[in-house]
């Protein structure tokens, strides 16, 4: 059995008390990683979620944010390198949305799933790369998408378009920070039976029925989703920049809604 080592590593992850996040974070921890936490949960709630998933008290800083928020989150990404210098890999992971049809979905609504899903990213990753070039660090940065960037769906017309730019904007900072070590990769599931994922399955009949005739009935577990981000984030994926890891058991191969 290959043994994953990330004690020497420090991970920030956005979006870290999540459905699928509780397993990036359980399987990242027992792995041996520092881990800079973010999402909306308070400080307070966030401490007792981590208890309950058991992640030792000292493993871990946590911080209460809403990444819309550009100021802030700057600022809480360089207080978190002031802390930890050596902060060598990034998760964006922070993302979703329920069903919001194009007729029916306001500019402001659609412009704050655009900026969550995909806009927040691009902060995120011009604060980290300002900071791994600053330090000469090889840092590596991981974007969570969905296969709807490259399928696309009826009643997600933003978040089906925010994943997709986010996508392509990760190809081209890879190609672009190339020579300096740095690399950015995605993750792309399938329908995960947890998250905004679920509940869009459970409550649009047309996508249910897609997602299991296409992927043979089966849905990604966020177990699945997890351990594609331990691979990424191990030795193992060292070599690997600029790609989109789809983890849907098929369902981005061409098919349509």
């Amino acid at each position: 059995m290959i043994s994953i080592d990330l004690s020497s590593n420090t991970i920030l992850i956005t979006g870290a008390m999540g459905a699928i996040a509780e397993h990036m974070v359980k399987r990242l921890s027992a792995a041996g990683a520092t881990l800079v936490l973010l999402d909306l949960k308070s400080e307070a709630e966030a401490a007792e979620v981590l208890r309950a998933w058991k992640i030792p008290d000292g493993t871990y800083v946590y911080h209460s944010l809403d990444i819309t928020d550009s100021q802030a989150f700057t600022r809480i990404i360089d207080g978190a390198f002031e802390r930890f210098p050596a902060l060598d890999m990034v998760l964006g992971h922070a993302g979703g949305c329920g069903l919001h049809p194009f007729a029916t979905t306001s500019e402001s609504e659609f412009e704050h799933i655009f900026r969550f899903n995909f806009l927040a990213q691009v902060v995120l990753t011009r604060t980290v790369f300002a900071q791994w070039m600053k330090r000469k660090t090889p840092g590596h940065i991981i974007f969570t998408s969905s296969y709807v960037a490259r399928v696309p769906h009826t009643q997600i017309p933003a978040y089906a378009s925010a994943k997709a730019a986010l996508e392509n904007f990760a190809r081209c900072v890879a190609l672009e920070y190339a020579q300096t070590g740095i690399r950015a990769n995605v993750i792309s599931p399938g329908n995960v039976a947890a998250g905004s994922s679920l509940k869009v399955f459970d409550e649009d009949p047309a996508y249910r029925e897609f997602v299991l005739r296409v992927s043979l009935g089966h849905r990604n577990s966020p177990e699945s989703i997890a351990d594609a981000f331990v691979f990424l984030c191990s030795p193992l994926g060292k070599e690997i920049n600029g790609q989109i890891l789809s983890a849907d058991y098929g369902s981005g191969i061409g098919n349509r809604l």
